[in-house]
């Protein structure tokens, strides 16, 4: 009869393979994180730029606005200056139109002024879409190298794992279940030979003489009492 720790060995090793597996996969995250970096802040930057673009080119057309209704205002005013009776109301009249006057004025400035911004943000969104063309060209060949090898990464670890639950479903229902609840523990390995002295070969916790016999006959699965992995003997 084959001793049980035979096929438990055979399965720690593929899920020691199937470790090291998914931690090569992890690695190729940074790789892809590397590459898009640059990309998505300037995605962040092109898209802050669009969207204050739209914000400026909205204020022009409220500066406009307001300043077409101070003129008409000031139309309004005006005409109101032939109705004039007195100098007195005369005076009035010509500070109420200064006084439009200078409003009308300052959104016109200010008009101008946020034309200006505009003219200056829509030269960085074309500055911004070109180099964004560019990085992403240079960054294409790399990143499709990096998502080939983690494609073939993945399929490699789907195979590993395909072969574990095949070879899970032959073992001993028993056996299986102590595997697995070892290797949930905090123990880095669910199986380790007992050295020659008949200590653990994980914890080197020596093993009363009774149970150094029941491991070397392989006839049950034995736990070490200190550490908690299943020992055997070569």
């Amino acid at each position: 009869m084959e001793p049980l720790h035979i096929a438990l060995l055979s399965l720690q090793e593929l899920d020691q393979e199937m470790s090291r597996a998914e931690l090569a996969l992890r690695d190729y995250d940074p790789q892809l994180a590397e590459i898009d970096s640059p990309i998505a802040s300037m995605e962040r930057d092109l898209e802050s730029t669009k969207t204050r673009l739209t914000e400026m080119r909205a204020q022009v057309i409220k500066l406009e606005k307001a300043a077409e209704t101070k003129r008409e205002r000031l139309r309004s005013v005006e005409a109101r200056m032939e109705k004039v009776r007195n100098e007195r109301e005369q005076m009035a009249v010509h500070l109420e139109m200064d006084l439009v006057r200078k409003a009308a004025d300052a959104d016109d400035a200010e008009t101008l002024q946020v034309m200006d911004q505009v003219t200056r943000a829509d030269l960085k969104q074309e500055e911004l879409d070109r180099n964004l063309a560019k990085l992403r060209e240079e960054a294409t060949p790399r990143r499709d190298s990096v998502m080939e090898a983690r494609k073939a990464a993945e399929d490699a670890l789907a195979i590993l794992r395909d072969k574990r639950d095949n070879m899970a479903t032959r073992l001993d229902p028993k056996s299986r279940r102590l595997y697995d609840q070892v290797r949930k523990g905090k123990s880095t390995v669910a199986l380790a030979e007992m050295t020659a002295e008949g200590a653990c070969g994980h914890c080197f916790n020596v093993l009363p003489l009774q149970e150094q016999s029941e491991v070397r006959r392989g006839l049950t699965l034995h736990r070490c009492e200190a550490c908690g992995v299943i020992l055997f003997a070569s």
